[in-house]
């Protein structure tokens, strides 16, 4: 399967897309390990940590990806600055953050997380002129996300022991709006 990059779009995330996001979040070992998430909340719980990002409320903006008409995963952006505890890291100024998750199984491991990720940075991410560069922060033992986001252009900068209330050893890894364009050409 060969994924066509001009059949990628989001969507932002609505109440009816919840139930999907839950069963992929809790359902898969891969998945609940490296989303920084050891989810065993009710579904309920699960929903109100979205409600906010939904009705706007949150400063971050939720999407789904889907592939074709076929939602495929979710992906999240925000600004670090939005944050507590960003502050304390020079790299995260003028930064926004992405979390991205590949839930349909027939689209993990194959290879589509760069494309899905490249493509959402020049869509949405890097359409903020005031965003300078992303940094994402993947559990340091999530090899085929650092593999997808080094693909991108993504760089190494520091590993972090935590960051905003989260106790998990996570790389940051940064990519500027300048190094996405010449790694495109």
């Amino acid at each position: 399967m060969g994924l066509q990059v001009d059949n990628i779009s989001f969507e932002r995330l609505r109440r009816e897309h919840l139930p999907l996001l839950y069963e992929w979040i809790t359902k898969e070992p891969p998945i609940n390990r490296f989303w920084g998430y050891s989810y065993s909340g009710t579904y309920k719980e699960f929903v109100h940590e979205f409600v906010g990002s939904i009705k706007g409320s949150d400063p971050t903006e939720p999407y789904m990806i889907f592939y074709e008409e076929q939602p495929i995963g979710y992906i999240q952006t925000f600004r670090w600055s939005d944050y507590p505890g960003s502050e304390k890291f020079a790299e995260l100024e003028r930064a926004a953050g992405l979390d991205v998750l590949i839930g349909a199984p027939p689209f993990r491991g194959k290879g589509f997380g760069q494309q899905i990720i490249r493509r959402f940075l020049e869509d949405i991410v890097f359409s903020d002129g005031s965003v300078n560069c992303c940094v994402t922060d993947p559990d340091v033992r999530n090899i085929p996300a650092i593999r997808a986001y080094e693909k991108v252009g993504f760089k190494i900068v520091q590993r972090v022991e935590e960051v905003s209330d989260i106790s998990r050893p996570v790389w940051f890894m940064k990519v500027a709006r300048q190094q996405l364009e010449q790694k495109k050409n």
